[in-house]
């Protein structure tokens, strides 16, 4: 285990500079802790795909959350000047506005993602095919955990995969979405879903 401790300057974007750190230096680990403000926050609220945006003198109250070599998925919370606390999904777009520091813990060994496995082994519909870095795909996931909904993740990996997928859907888009083994859609379709019945039909 392994301290890392980066000091961010003002205009530094929260959640692409721990992009960065994390992919130079083949980090994976979790936040640790954060003591900062900024000036303008970009959240996804749970079960909303919009993203919500803030701006003034804003305290960071927490970040929590893990990165993996370039990967991340982090929470923040913050308090405006009316001590009115707001939270969601980090998203691109999260200005500093004087200084923050921020806690990184690594570890050696990969993450293991147990939810996955354990989605798998409870046989759940739904089956996300997905790409790395991929907004979407990345979107989709976020939906998914948000409304609880058991699911596995597979990510495709080079062009042997995709023909594969790509047979069963005739889409060369990403993410692809399946339900009982039968193509559903991308996110665009499960977002639809989504606020038509809050996915509870994938249950």
């Amino acid at each position: 285990m392994q301290p890392h401790s980066l000091k961010l300057s003002s205009d530094s974007d929260l959640i692409i500079c721990i992009k960065k750190y994390s992919f130079s230096n083949n980090l994976n680990g979790y936040v640790s802790g954060v003591v900062g403000n900024l000036r303008k926050a970009s959240i996804q609220c749970p079960g909303n795909q919009e993203i919500s945006i803030f701006e003034g003198n804003l305290e960071i109250v927490s970040l929590n959350g893990h990165f993996n070599n370039g990967d991340v998925h982090l929470h923040l919370s913050f308090a405006d000047e009316g001590c009115n606390v707001f939270g969601g999904h980090l998203e691109e777009g999260s200005i500093v506005k004087k200084g923050t520091d921020i806690l990184l813990v690594s570890f050696e060994n990969e993450i293991i993602d147990f939810s996955n496995q354990n989605s798998t082994n409870n046989q759940s519909r739904v089956k996300a095919y997905i790409l790395k870095n991929c907004p979407w795909s990345k979107r989709s996931l976020r939906l998914l955990d948000s409304l609880s909904i058991p699911h596995e993740a597979i990510l495709i990996e080079n062009d042997k995969e995709f023909q594969k997928v790509n047979s069963l859907s005739n889409h060369n888009t990403f993410p692809q979405i399946f339900l009982d083994d039968v193509f559903f859609g991308g996110y665009d379709e499960l977002s639809k879903q989504a606020k038509h019945d809050y996915l509870n039909s994938f249950k």
